[in-house]
């Protein structure tokens, strides 16, 4: 019974955690395209990935609620840590490939050639920062409501990705007031 109920709880605030992903990546696409934000395109890109980092959480929940077989004894409450051990590789993954763009967009661009971000790149900078701060406190209390350590790893995801849309305000911000490669530098943080 209680397995049941926390797996409703997990899945629940993971469905919600995907729609909220997937209306905010279209988002913070859109802003990044119509204002010409490389740190908006790095930071929409990176929520569009948060999607499949939540399914794996998911399968990491609904397997740990299996009950034990003649095969796992013990249960299978060790998927949860898989799960949360993925998403961390997957976190560091994605990390490290926005971080090799920002590079590139940094080395190989130019100040003067460089757009400057619209004010549409700068307001989904700061929704993205109060919307993942919010998923962050929201998967944070449902994680130690049921004691989960794969959505708990989901919860701090979202912490991070609000960090990163940090440094992509800050990067947009300084382009528009005139330091134009503060948003490739941005998309790099």
């Amino acid at each position: 019974m209680i397995h049941n109920t926390n797996e409703r709880i997990a899945m629940k605030v993971s469905w919600n955690t995907v729609f909220i992903n997937v209306i905010l990546s279209v988002f913070k696409l859109a802003a990044g395209v119509l204002g010409k934000s490389s740190a908006m395109l790095s930071d929409a890109v990176h929520t569009l990935s948060d999607v499949l980092s939540t399914f794996i959480v998911m399968i990491g929940v609904k397997v740990s609620a299996k009950n034990a077989d003649s095969k796992h004894p013990y249960g299978h409450e060790r998927f949860e840590c898989v799960a949360a051990l993925i998403l961390s590789v997957m976190l560091l993954a994605t990390g490290l490939g926005i971080g090799y763009g920002g590079i590139r967009s940094v080395l190989a661009g130019k100040s003067e050639v460089l757009p400057v971000p619209g004010l549409l790149a700068l307001i989904a900078a700061v929704v993205s920062i109060a919307v993942k701060e919010a998923m962050y406190w929201y998967t944070r209390a449902a994680a130690k409501k049921i004691d989960s350590g794969a959505l708990m790893a989901d919860a701090w995801h979202h912490r991070s990705d609000a960090l990163s849309s940090i440094g992509s305000f800050v990067g947009i911000l300084g382009a528009r007031v005139g330091y134009a490669v503060m948003d490739a530098a941005a998309s790099l943080v």
